[in-house]
């Protein structure tokens, strides 16, 4: 009995593994002069890839705010809600949300230009599983550059970014057809004793 329900539990976690992110048509991309200091990131963020980021199946966006060194002042909208993020908001804030499969919707908007930039612009680069030594471990931190300055850093508002997953009807599915096998074996053998 000990052995089935160990196998099961396997069973369930492996179905709710975590939702992954990616970005579609990337490309990548090298930059200078982010100097880390808005967002506490270690280190300097030199290189990345610009493309869409998607999520590869249903699950919550959550977007954490880690600062920004900005010419002009920026903001970022998560399309759920919508809720944003500003540069007055302090270092650690979230906005949060269910997503499906595919791109994520959100934006900066450069305020001083009223010009806004959509996941998949040129102005934003993704860079790939980023610690921050205050706010944790991110699948990717999004670096924006605004209108104010041609310095071409990212890091003009900085957001990380996690998506876990939602586990699949089907996962729910095959719990429960194993809790009925449990039962129908339990009674079996209670039946022959």
């Amino acid at each position: 009995m000990k052995r089935i329900l160990s196998t099961l539990a396997l069973v369930c976690l492996a179905g709710s593994a975590s939702a992954q992110l990616s970005v579609t048509g990337s490309t990548p991309k090298t930059f200078s002069g982010y100097d880390g200091q808005p967002a506490g990131v270690t280190g300097v963020l030199s290189s990345g890839v610009q493309g869409t980021l998607a999520s590869l199946g249903l699950g919550t966006a959550t977007f954490t705010y880690l600062g920004n060194e900005s010419g002009n002042t920026n903001l970022f909208t998560f399309a759920v809600g919508p809720q944003t993020l500003t540069e007055a908001s302090a270092v650690g804030d979230t906005v949060t949300g269910a997503i499906g499969a595919g791109p994520l919707g959100f934006s900066f908007t450069d305020t001083d230009t009223a010009t806004t930039f959509t996941n998949g612009s040129t102005a934003i680069v993704y860079v790939a599983n980023v610690n921050t030594p205050s706010n944790g471990a991110f699948q990717y931190v999004i670096g924006f550059n605004d209108n104010g300055s041609s310095d071409g850093d990212f890091d003009d508002f900085v957001v990380g970014v996690n998506v876990t997953a939602v586990p699949e009807p089907e996962t729910y599915a095959l719990m429960m057809a194993g809790l009925g096998a449990l039962g129908f074996v339990a009674r079996r053998r209670r039946h022959r004793v």
